[in-house]
């Protein structure tokens, strides 16, 4: 797999990654959704951000020759979720939104206060 994390300027969220590797391939969203035995409408979903933990997360890092945790986080690793991570991921898969939304302000507020001192 290329190491696509180190590109300075690779995309953020889960749904430019996916739309940006789709696209290097030279893909339309229903080839993809063709290749990880899916359609259309979920990939779309995913690249406009409606859907950030897709029940075909796997399928669909693997047509693309990629890792699904590369896909869901912009992190490359030979190994799975570290135990913490896969308990907070799982937790993080049933909260119905507007929690979420909250809950991810308030993460990405503390990440940057963090990495500003």
């Amino acid at each position: 797999m290329t190491d696509f994390n180190r590109a300075p300027n690779y995309p953020i969220s889960l749904g430019e990654r996916l739309r940006c590797r789709r696209r290097e391939k030279g893909w339309t969203q229903d080839q993809l959704a063709a290749h990880a035995g899916t359609n259309q409408a979920v990939i779309q979903k995913i690249e406009n951000g409606r859907s950030l933990r897709p029940r075909k997360i796997n399928e669909i890092a693997s047509a693309l020759e990629v890792t699904p945790s590369w896909l869901m986080f912009g992190e490359e690793s030979n190994n799975t979720l570290n135990t913490e991570a896969r308990t907070v991921a799982e937790a993080w898969s049933r909260l119905p939104e507007p929690f979420r939304s909250r809950i991810r302000a308030e993460i990405l507020h503390y990440a940057q206060t963090t990495l500003s001192n």
